[in-house]
């Protein structure tokens, strides 16, 4: 998702029914299998990524684990943050489309990923504020899902696995941060995409509360674990 924006709030009793253009079946449909299609080929993509991610993470946790080398902890911590970001990047993005996909909403998914996890295009133009919400809560839906999942799936047992949940709950807090304040704003405002370019031109929009989160989580467990 990298662009979005809704119609401004009017009042009732002046509100003007949109005049919608009209829409040939044969683009709808063309438009329509062409997501279709995009979506296989970026879901494999990232479906590769975060089997990766998972491989590389339980191949050095095991590494370090089994042998008690300093250098297998290392490597293992570094390939636990690494599959933290990997997941949640996906977990968010997926939520996001999942959202929008859910809404109704007009979208146009990529050919292939974004800056890696990207996919997905939201029609500024074409949805209205409730779909805007859906996909909100969706992307925070996805992010805090995993948390959740990786919690419950994830024995804590090592400093690895305890930066693996502190990576992905930073991550899910720093999105939270930033997406909730621009929904709560948008209630009052009705413009979306006002709101969001707002929080993005924000001073105070940056990642350290989920940095300092995360380092705090994965020190706690990291503790807790030896």
């Amino acid at each position: 998702m990298d662009e979005m924006e809704t119609t401004a709030d009017v009042p009732a009793d002046v509100q003007q029914v949109p005049q919608v253009a009209a829409v040939d079946p044969d683009e709808v449909a063309e438009h329509n299998a062409k997501n279709v299609a995009n979506r296989a080929k970026v879901g494999r993509i990232h479906a590769v990524a975060a089997l990766a991610a998972l491989v590389i993470f339980g191949a050095t946790h095991t590494w370090a684990t089994s042998s008690g080398w300093l250098l297998a902890t290392v490597t293992s911590i570094f390939a636990a943050f690494m599959a933290g970001v990997v997941l949640s990047a996906l977990a968010h993005e997926w939520g996001h489309y999942s959202g929008a996909l859910l809404s109704q909403s007009r979208v146009t998914v990529a050919e292939a990923p974004l800056n890696y996890f990207f996919m997905f295009n939201f029609d500024m133009a074409t949805n209205d504020t409730r779909q805007a919400f859906w996909m909100s809560w969706g992307g925070l839906t996805g992010s805090w899902g995993l948390f959740l999942a990786l919690s419950l799936l994830v024995t804590q047992d090592s400093w690895a696995s305890a930066v693996l949940i502190a990576t992905v709950f930073g991550s899910a807090l720093n999105a939270s941060l930033f997406e909730v304040p621009v929904v709560l704003r948008t209630r009052k405002s009705n413009e979306f995409g006002g709101e969001l370019a707002a929080q993005l031109k924000s001073p105070g929009v940056i990642q350290l509360p989920g940095v300092i989160a995360g380092l705090a989580l994965a020190v706690l467990l990291g503790l807790w674990n030896t």
